[in-house]
């Protein structure tokens, strides 16, 4: 696993040279993008975990230039089912690196988890991943904590986008439907899965949604979330604590630029 870690490190320095090496002047052109938006779901479930069991609101922005984005991704509670209602709970902070090679995409990055008002500790992860953009497109993410954890977790998905008939000029829509499982090491489970000291499969999840794009900028975006446990030694331990099988829906609203 430390060798897994360093070649990650490893990764992420080698993403960030090769980028600023690709940014410089004798680039033709560089792209500029920004996207906002804000997700209002009826739960915040996050690896399986049931961190508010009630309705949030997501907002996130994204600045992108060539293969490098920058994110702010947050978490606010609509009510006061943690005792916390019209508060941040969550504020993610994520550098990356996009390499594109054909149909291959290799994103580096780093991720800084941060909980404003929670006795919950900050921490940090790495990450490292390849999808490809196929029928379907299969991708598989691997992350390391590094502060708080020490663990890895590893994450594998597969996504299917179906364009359908218009239905205007204005409005374009599809349907959108994915699934993916995830495998955490002894040290990521016995830390977010309430003393699970074993490696093994976490946890599971599928999504349908029906993406509405309003004319060039704008995407809305009804979405339902099938989450659950998938280890029975994780099921037990985390028992006391929430459901097995979580389902959620919600409405993402987002505008790129």
């Amino acid at each position: 696993m430390k060798k897994l870690a360093i070649t990650l490190i490893l990764a992420l320095c080698a993403a960030l040279s090769l980028g600023l090496y690709a940014a410089t002047p004798a680039q033709a052109k560089i792209e500029v993008n920004a996207d906002f938006s804000v997700a209002f779901n009826s739960k915040y479930v996050w690896r399986g975990i049931v961190v508010v069991d009630d309705w949030v609101a997501q907002p996130s922005v994204t600045a992108s230039v060539g293969g490098f984005s920058f994110n702010v991704w947050a978490d606010y509670m609509l009510t006061g089912q943690n005792g916390r209602k019209s508060e941040i709970d969550e504020i993610d902070l994520t550098a990356s690196y996009t390499f594109d090679l054909g149909k291959l995409s290799i994103p580096v990055g780093v991720i800084r988890y941060t909980f404003p008002g929670s006795s919950a500790a900050d921490t940090t992860e790495l990450y490292a991943g390849i999808s490809y953009d196929w029928i379907v497109t299969p991708s598989v993410t691997i992350y390391k904590d590094v502060q708080e954890s020490n663990g890895f977790y590893i994450l594998g998905s597969l996504g299917y986008s179906l364009d359908l008939p218009k239905i205007s000029e204005l409005v374009g829509w599809s349907l959108a439907v994915g699934a993916s499982i995830g495998y955490g090491s002894d040290e990521n489970n016995d830390f977010y899965y309430n003393g699970t000291d074993k490696s093994g499969f976490t946890d599971y999840s599928a999504y349908l949604s029906l993406p509405f794009g309003i004319g060039e900028y704008v995407t809305l975006t009804p979405q339902v979330v099938f989450t659950g446990l998938v280890d029975s030694d994780i099921k037990d331990n985390m028992k006391p604590i929430q459901d097995e099988n979580n389902i959620y829906f919600g409405l993402v609203m987002a505008a790129s630029f």
